[in-house]
């Protein structure tokens, strides 16, 4: 096996929180995202290929961002307006159009929908 077989992909993300009952309702209500318990001691965010694990703990957002595919931002959008949240309308970049948001202990989130690009002929 060469080291180029290895093929990585990325399991989950462990942040910690300083609410889980805030967080799950940010990601699981808010957001509209899968949120599981895990006895109590941190919660689950499926995000289908990888997972975002929320424990409590001093939280340390940092400069880190974290991007998220959706498959129709403008669909989550109008959610989060109908929720009554202020939120800046979807900037389109070309090769995604994105919403930026802030989880309730400052991490940045980039919620987006990847641009459908033609394959070369």
């Amino acid at each position: 096996m060469d080291i180029t077989d290895l093929k990585p992909t990325l399991q989950f993300v462990w942040l910690e929180v300083s609410d889980l009952t805030t967080s799950r309702h940010f990601y699981g209500e808010m957001l509209g995202f899968s949120v599981q318990e895990s006895d109590g001691a941190f919660i689950i965010v499926d995000l289908n290929d990888a997972f975002l694990y929320l424990a409590p703990g001093k939280p340390t957002p940092g400069n880190m961002h974290l991007a998220i595919a959706v498959e129709d931002i403008d669909l989550l959008y109008q959610r989060l307006l109908e929720q009554g949240n202020d939120v800046a309308s979807p900037t389109d970049e070309g090769w995604a159009r994105y919403i930026e948001l802030t989880d309730p202990d400052g991490y940045r989130l980039f919620l987006l929908t990847p641009e459908e690009h033609e394959a070369s002929q």
